[in-house]
């Protein structure tokens, strides 16, 4: 993977050192979540900061991400002890660069005991990285189940529920998926109708693209709803990066008191 790496182009502004670069684990326990569209919004996002970003498609099976951004995603395994070892060297490195790692569900359980072996968010908290675990929630009895798991296992790290409105709307949401500190604020995806979802499914439109500029090849009143709904979704993004950044800001001042 290292030798890969060096053909990931990345945007003129890295991200400033001097401060913690987040790095995104994007996880569900199921299938069918949004998982990887919302992976895909946040590689969209931090491109439309114009920041430098990496992200890494840990779906052997369907390499969805990559196929969506081949210029800024890179395969990934943890199949093996070197995979493995590679992975999260490059996810702990001090470069500046905003990690995404979109994580498939079958290798929801492996990746984070391997995490919690190797000490990976122990290790971040001496770092210049904030890992931040996104979790792409569901009403399946399981959903909640793997949450309050990681949860209870990693109560340090900030874990942040995402409600998807185009896979379920529930009452009781923070009931199922509660948070235990204020970076955490739940993130609602709001729906995106099913005719400009397939334009999106359908197409290598990066989100950062469609926030800027107009699409030739589709017709101009679904370019200016895609537009509408992208800064909808990108609001709910940096609401979540000033949260961070108001927690850091407390503790900072609190180790100086």
């Amino acid at each position: 993977m290292a030798a890969a790496l060096e053909h990931i182009p990345n945007p003129p502004n890295p991200a400033n050192r001097a401060s913690r670069t987040p790095v995104f684990i994007v996880c569900s326990a199921r299938p069918g979540t949004g998982k990887t569209f919302l992976a895909r919004l946040i590689l969209g996002f931090q491109l439309a900061e114009n920041r430098a970003v990496r992200a890494y498609d840990l779906n052997p099976q369907e390499m969805a991400l990559i196929h969506h951004a081949p210029h800024h995603t890179l395969p990934a395994d943890i199949d093996e002890t070197r995979s493995q070892m590679a992975l999260f060297d490059d996810l702990v490195a001090r470069d500046g660069i905003v990690k995404i790692v979109d994580l498939d569900h079958a290798l929801f359980k492996r990746f984070f005991t391997l995490a919690d072996q190797i000490g990976f968010f122990e290790a971040a908290r001496f770092s210049t990285i904030e890992p931040v675990i996104l979790f792409a929630t569901d009403l399946h009895a399981a959903s909640p189940a793997a949450y309050r798991s990681l949860l209870e296992r990693f109560p340090r790290t900030i874990l942040v529920p995402v409600q998807n409105d185009a896979i379920a709307r529930f009452a009781k949401f923070r009931e199922l998926y509660p948070t235990l500190r204020a970076a955490a604020v739940p993130i609602r995806i709001p729906v995106l109708a099913p005719p400009l979802r397939a334009i999106v499914d359908n197409h290598n439109y990066s989100f950062a693209d469609l926030r800027d500029t107009l699409p030739m090849d589709i017709p101009l009143d679904v370019c200016f709803e895609l537009r509408s709904w992208t800064k909808r979704a990108f609001l709910e993004l940096r609401e979540l990066e000033l949260r961070l950044l108001l927690e850091r800001l407390q503790h900072s001042l609190g180790g100086m008191g």
